[in-house]
C-alpha cells in the first residue's frame, strides 16, 4: 500500500509544485511558447473539466471530497493482484486531490498547459487523472480477478 501512497503523493506534489511555478513564471512573463506542441498560458477553470459548466466549482469541491474518498476506500479494498487498477486509482486521486486545492483555496482550477491538439488548456493534475484512468482500464481488462471455485 506504501507505494500507492507514494505515487498519489508525488501525483499530488507534482501539481502543486507546477502550479506554483506557472503562475510565479506567467505573471512575470505572460504567455509563452515553449516549442511548437506547447505553450504556456494561465487560465482559471471554474467550472468542470474542458471549462464545462462554469461557476460549479464550490459544489464539485465538495462533491469531489466525498468521491476521493471512496475512492482511496475502494483503492485499500482491492486485491494485491489488482495492481493496474490500484495504480490508476492512485494517479487519479493525487491528481484530483491537486484540482481539489485549488477549488478550495482559489474557487478555481489553474490550467496552464496548451497544445495544438484540441484538448484544452490542462494541468498536470489533468494529465495524471487522465493516465491514471487508461491505467484503470488496463487493469480491469487484463487483471479481472479469479472467480472462486465452491465445492459441493
Amino acid at each position: 500500500m506504501t507505494f500507492y501512497l507514494i505515487i498519489m503523493a508525488m501525483a499530488f506534489f507534482l501539481d502543486r509544485l507546477s502550479k506554483w511555478w506557472a503562475g510565479y513564471f506567467l505573471a512575470h512573463n505572460g504567455t509563452t511558447q515553449v516549442n511548437t506542441l506547447i505553450t504556456l498560458r494561465e487560465t482559471y477553470n471554474r467550472g468542470l473539466a474542458f471549462g464545462r459548466l462554469q461557476g460549479v466549482g464550490q459544489f464539485v469541491g465538495w462533491l469531489s471530497i466525498g468521491v476521493l474518498a471512496l475512492m482511496f476506500i475502494y483503492l485499500m479494498r482491492l486485491p494485491r493482484e489488482m495492481w493496474l487498477l490500484r495504480l490508476g486509482l492512485a494517479l487519479i486521486i493525487g491528481g484530483a486531490a491537486g484540482n481539489l486545492v485549488d477549488r478550495v483555496l482559489v474557487g478555481a482550477v489553474l490550467d496552464f498547459i496548451e497544445t495544438p491538439w484540441r484538448v484544452g488548456i490542462f494541468n498536470l493534475a489533468d494529465v495524471a487523472i487522465n493516465a491514471g484512468m487508461v491505467v484503470s482500464l488496463l487493469g480491469l481488462y487484463w487483471q479481472r480477478p479469479l472467480p472462486t471455485s465452491v465445492t459441493p
